[in-house]
């Protein structure tokens, strides 16, 4: 870890390891007193631990997040969370599994980034789907990252989704507005097709979880990229 370029991700281990589970149940305890009206449905929390060069490229997220920084230095850099910097296409397209959260990304947004230099302690969230990306800037990292799902958000999603499914039958959507009756009939068509491909539909893996490299401790990078046919 220390001298290659890895990142392990320790999923969900703030919401199931029996230390860490009371600090995760009372850090939204205290951001909810903290914030009136804030009622996230669901919270998930993840350990990432990653090497001091390690990089997350440019992506989407699809879930609100919260970030907590616990060791080592860290850049951040956020884009604004609309085209030209995202294209709702590209969040169908995520939300379908067709792709990854990696995004296109040009250079010359880096003049469009808010840019945030993380010490331990620090704490940082960004608007729901907002482009960003991250460099290690000193030392080993350790940080806790959390995917919250909200009401907003799950309407915000439920109506990218439902555009997705629109535009699989040629039509192409007037709008992603998350508000009103209909946002409401995309929920419901969104839920639909969700039900019957999980009921009718082939199997295949989420993007994200295929593997493509093994750990290669004797690599400079700390892993080896598998042959691609």
């Amino acid at each position: 870890m220390r001298a290659g370029r890895l990142w392990i991700q320790l999923r969900d281990a703030m919401n199931v390891d029996k230390a860490y589970k009371p600090l995760f149940t009372a850090l939204f305890d205290q951001i909810k007193r903290l914030n009136p009206g804030y009622a996230p449905l669901r919270a998930y929390g993840s350990i990432i631990i990653s090497s001091p060069t390690a990089q997350a490229f440019y992506h989407s997220d699809v879930s609100e997040t919260v970030f907590l920084h616990v060791r080592g230095d860290k850049r951040f850099r956020v884009y604004p969370p609309h085209a030209p910097w995202v294209s709702e296409e590209s969040l169908e397209a995520i939300l379908h599994k067709d792709q990854t959260e990696d995004i296109p990304f040009d250079p010359a947004w880096d003049a469009d980034a808010a840019v945030f230099d993380l010490e331990p302690g620090d704490f940082l969230s960004w608007p729901l789907h907002a482009p960003h990306r991250v460099e290690n800037t000193g030392g080993l990292s350790v940080s806790i990252t959390c995917e919250v799902v909200t009401r907003e958000s799950m309407m915000k999603n439920a109506v990218l989704h439902a555009n997705g499914v629109l535009r699989r039958f040629g039509i192409t959507p007037k709008s992603a507005d998350a508000q009103g009756v209909g946002a409401y009939a995309k929920f419901a068509l969104s839920k639909s097709w969700r039900l019957a491909v999980r009921l009718f539909g082939a199997k295949r893996p989420n993007p994200k979880s295929e593997t493509t490299f093994d750990v290669d401790l004797a690599a400079e990078t700390g892993f080896r990229d598998r042959a691609t046919v």
